[in-house]
């Protein structure tokens, strides 16, 4: 079976299309391709991948799809927004296949936030129900949803009677390398990826490591960041007992050795009625690593991972003075940090693995 991803907001190497989603499908003898609207070059040089300009027109980018597909005549297209859903339809039409089925993975929000960032009040009383109508009517088209989290698949159980296989986010054991436990304070690293702005929690973190370092002053931390923005104008903290490694955005084998190589992770975001109902990815990444993790309170995290008192924290991210108390209370008591270093891994290898759903994703296509 010919299986093609219609990616109009994730890049080809996407950690979940690309290294979960078509590896698996892959074992299973389906020959996979992957359209990807991008900005930017393609990393990975494989068959199988083609690049659409992400900064055109939608309805240029609806033509380019379909340009693709009819080059690849797919059974099946997986989309990831609702642009290639109606890319897919298109195609569907003019290709005259009736048989030709097509899934939408829902893993963002649309309307989202950022569809409302540059215009004015007005602007997004109007243009809300419009990109509502737009959703509802590509939901009609698709043949059945995958759905990545639970609040984001609400909206969409409306459509009881098309197939759908939740799909949550968990990583593949086999691409996470696990590193010794650091059992001593002489060298900390605190890891952070994501955006170098406020929102995505990035000041906070610096204030939380620069705070440490002056609470510990015979500890040498490094807060090591892997942000698309590194290019960007930022100022890197560095102190007699502090320094910031800034990476770019890695491809995934290297990125997994980055964050591996970690002590305590951070995710910081804003907390907003959005933010509190997205599953951070991750997260999952973190766990399997077997180390810690200090995250905004969301309430997805709650519903999705209920056991994340048992490796981790969720706070307040204004309420800097208590992620360092945090902190602290890792550094001062060491069993404390290994009992929920190995708890994460253990809560992986058990229930939050790739492996344990991934026969789910295949018997969607049978």
């Amino acid at each position: 079976m010919k299986i093609a991803f219609a990616l109009a907001v994730h890049n080809p190497e996407d950690d979940r299309v690309w290294y979960q989603q078509a590896q698996t499908l892959r074992e299973h003898k389906h020959e996979i391709f992957v359209i990807s609207a991008t900005s930017k070059p393609i990393n990975i040089d494989r068959e199988g991948l083609f690049r659409i300009d992400k900064n055109i027109p939608h309805s240029q980018k609806i033509n380019n799809f379909c340009h693709f597909l009819s080059i690849v005549n797919p059974d099946v297209i997986i989309c990831d927004n609702p642009v290639s859903v109606l890319a897919a339809h298109k195609y569907r039409k003019k290709s005259k296949n009736r048989q030709l089925k097509i899934y939408y993975d829902i893993t963002e929000y649309y309307p989202s936030k950022i569809h409302f960032h540059h215009t004015s009040k007005i602007c997004n009383i109007l243009k809300f129900p419009i990109l509502c109508g737009i959703s509802l009517y590509t939901s009609l088209l698709v043949s059945g949803f995958i759905f990545g989290e639970y609040y984001k698949a609400l909206p969409y159980k409306i459509f009881f009677w098309k197939r759908n296989v939740n799909l949550s986010y968990y990583a593949d054991l086999n691409q996470i390398k696990i590193y010794p436990i650091n059992k001593n304070n002489r060298k900390i690293v605190l890891f952070f990826a994501g955006k170098l702005n406020e929102a995505s929690g990035f000041n906070a973190v610096s204030q939380v490591v620069e705070q440490c370092a002056r609470r510990f002053p015979d500890t040498y931390f490094v807060l090591r960041v892997v942000s698309a923005d590194v290019n960007s104008a930022h100022t890197q903290i560095n102190g007699k007992n502090l320094e910031t490694e800034l990476f770019p955005k890695l491809p995934f084998e290297v990125f997994c050795k980055k964050f591996g190589e970690a002590d305590i992770f951070f995710d910081l975001r804003k907390i907003n009625w959005e933010n509190s109902r997205c599953l951070p990815i991750k997260l999952f990444y973190y766990m399997a690593a077997g180390r810690p993790v200090v995250y905004s309170n969301l309430k997805a995290i709650r519903k999705g991972v209920p056991e994340i008192d048992e490796f981790g924290f969720l706070v307040n991210p204004e309420n800097i003075s208590s992620i360092v108390d945090i902190v602290s209370e890792y550094l001062l008591n060491k069993q404390l940090y290994i009992n929920h270093s190995q708890r994460a891994r253990q809560l992986c290898e058990t229930k939050y693995n790739w492996q344990n759903i991934k026969n789910q994703f295949v018997e969607l296509f049978l």
